[in-house]
């Protein structure tokens, strides 16, 4: 089709709708992987370890269903507790592999080898999922360091040391693992409780420090970024706080940092508020979202020239980019999406971008941490540098997906009201930050019409059909309060 004809079919109302129509039903064999119970139960029917009720599920947890670049599948972890009886549980990791129809499947025999044991596989047809224990990760070589306190105490000293001259003399006493967080594959976070010999009381050395491990170069961006902002007046702490780096570990690609306290996240409080409807915690959620404002506007203001620049345009081809991936296994959702994304490419060719300023670029609800009415950021592992609408729409989108989910779980019926209640939450927030940092309306808009479209391919490449509806909503209603449907 010549680009003349494509321009004006993006513009026909219909056309966009129509075509986006496409996300709204994905096939059976995509949700069934999706389903935990689904798959507990086809493992029990061919393992004979639950049949003959040697084993029995506590249960099994879905950890992670992605469709990345460059494989020929969905893949992922199941983490399962399994117990015999009369013994105490045990979990065993699970990879698993959503295989598309058209695709050749394994041999269907039933599993040879006893579950959990290095050589457990197992195929199920019904779902089209390959199962096989979790090896060791190769990805993440430091996690069995970061995971045995005597060697991670180690670990901790001598890249302290090394690293910031503030503790050249640090000596740990003592580390307990507090929290541990793992996304196979790709990283580790240890949450570690330091302890020091008596005499060394008020040395000011950190009581907890986090540790985190990374696949990719991830880690060294997140370090150098953090850096660029210790050295700069967003370290004091007036209006947000950010966390100390501590030590970057090139060899075993891990990150140390000082902590950050938290009784809870912006995420929590807003699902908690928004769920209970009690004045106080809505109260409380309006000042946090107030507070978040004005320390975003803080980082964007902050002058720290680190990290590539990321565009608009770098936004676009990535969407483009995961539809293309969706569509090899899911040619029917190939053009779905183009005449918004052409409607869109027109809008911003017209609407002048806010200058570069230091971006989280990945900013949500969860990377904000409450504490005493306080609050932090963190997770700079993509720090860099975009115009503010990137961080901007990126809170606003997860906010009102949160939002809406929320309101729904409460029992709020009403669709229109949902929506409003979120929008009101968000315009406030936008509101506070314009009270520190102007930014481009327009180009908020923008950005946030690639989140929302984001969020709906989300639902398919990590397998997330019940958000469908919600999120088609959100995208829908954005579209139409801008005017770009009409």
């Amino acid at each position: 089709m010549p680009a003349t004809t494509r321009l004006l079919a993006a513009d026909r109302p219909s056309a966009i709708i129509d075509r986006l129509a496409a996300f709204r039903s994905p096939p059976d064999w995509l949700g069934a992987a999706g389903d935990a119970a689904r798959v507990q139960r086809a493992i029990e029917q061919r393992a004979p370890e639950f049949a003959a009720g040697a084993l029995a599920f506590q249960r099994l947890e879905i950890k992670r269903l992605r469709l990345k670049q460059g494989q020929g599948g969905w893949t992922g972890q199941y983490e399962a507790t399994v117990a015999a009886p009369g013994a105490a549980p045990q979990a065993v990791m699970l990879f698993a592999r959503l295989i598309p129809p058209g695709t050749p499947a394994p041999d269907q025999a039933a599993p040879q080898a006893e579950f959990g044991s290095p050589d457990w596989r197992c195929y199920l047809p019904e779902l089209r999922l390959e199962l096989r224990t979790q090896p060791a990760d190769p990805a993440l070589p430091a996690l069995p360091l970061l995971t045995d306190p005597e060697r991670a105490r180690d670990l901790l000293e001598r890249g302290i040391r090394a690293c910031a001259p503030a503790y050249a003399d640090l000596s740990i006493q003592s580390c307990a693992i507090r929290h541990l967080r793992y996304k196979p594959g790709s990283r580790a976070t240890v949450v570690y409780a330091l302890a020091y010999a008596p005499d060394q009381a008020g040395r000011g050395w950190p009581p907890i420090v986090v540790a985190k491990t990374y696949s990719g170069s991830k880690g060294q961006n997140a370090y150098d970024g953090m850096a660029a902002l210790w050295g700069s007046p967003l370290a004091r702490g007036d209006l947000v706080t950010i966390a100390e780096p501590l030590a970057y570990l090139p060899e075993l690609k891990v990150l140390v940092q000082g902590p950050i306290y938290e009784d809870q996240t912006l995420e929590d409080l807003l699902k908690s508020a928004l769920r209970s409807g009690d004045p106080d915690q809505l109260q409380a959620l309006d000042e946090c979202m107030r507070k978040t404002a004005r320390g975003l506007a803080a980082l964007h203001g902050s002058g720290v020239g680190y990290g590539e620049t990321i565009s608009w345009q770098d936004e676009l081809a990535e969407v483009r980019e995961v539809i293309g991936r969706l569509a090899a296994p899911l040619p029917q959702l190939a053009d779905a999406a183009e005449p918004l994304l052409l409607r869109l490419e027109q809008l911003a060719a017209a609407t002048p971008a806010d200058p570069a300023r230091p971006a989280h670029r990945a900013f949500r609800p969860a990377q904000v941490l409450i504490h005493q009415g306080a609050i932090g950021f963190i997770d700079f592992d993509g720090f860099g540098q975009s115009e503010p609408a990137l961080d901007l729409s990126r809170f606003l989108r997860k906010t009102r997906a949160l939002g809406v989910e929320a309101l729904k779980r409460r029992g709020e019926a009403d669709e229109g009201a949902r929506l409003a209640t979120v929008e009101a939450i968000c315009e406030l927030f936008l509101a506070e930050y314009e009270r520190h940092l102007p930014v481009s309306r327009p180009r908020i808009a923008l950005w946030e019409a690639l989140d929302l479209l984001t969020l709906v391919l989300y639902c398919w490449t990590k397998i997330e059909p019940d958000r469908i509806a919600d999120n088609m909503l959100l995208l829908e209603r954005h579209l139409r309060l801008n005017g770009w449907l009409e």
